[in-house]
């Protein structure tokens, strides 16, 4: 059995709409997708998860598509250091990071 691969989607901006106690509501640009980031992901510094240090209604973020809930919620990352991750999947692949990733994945006798 094949792990998944840890990967985000392209960079994509949106705009916050709502704030929630825990994270915010976005809005994708190009899609108008309503996604969430989880409070954790709202930035790389530990103060981002205060409410006051929240970007504001209205703003407009950079954000990393992280994946689907099972009840189809999507969940973004507006971290900097995973918008700096490589664009796409195969770029990710094929970096130093992605090589090991498929090298332990070929190594991985499954379950037991």
């Amino acid at each position: 059995m094949t792990k998944e691969v840890p990967w985000y989607g392209p960079v994509e901006w949106c705009t916050v709409i709502e704030h929630h106690p825990w994270g915010l509501d976005v809005r994708t640009d190009d899609s108008d997708i309503i996604g969430v980031i989880d409070l954790r992901f709202i930035g790389d510094d530990i103060l981002c998860i205060n409410p006051e240090n929240w970007p504001p209604v209205g703003a407009r973020l950079k954000v990393r598509r992280q994946g689907t809930t099972p009840n189809g919620q999507i969940r973004y990352t507006a971290r900097e250091s995973e918008l700096a991750l490589p664009a796409t999947e195969q770029e990710w692949l094929d970096s130093p990071a992605g090589k090991a990733w498929l090298a332990d994945q070929n190594n991985d006798p499954g379950p037991a």
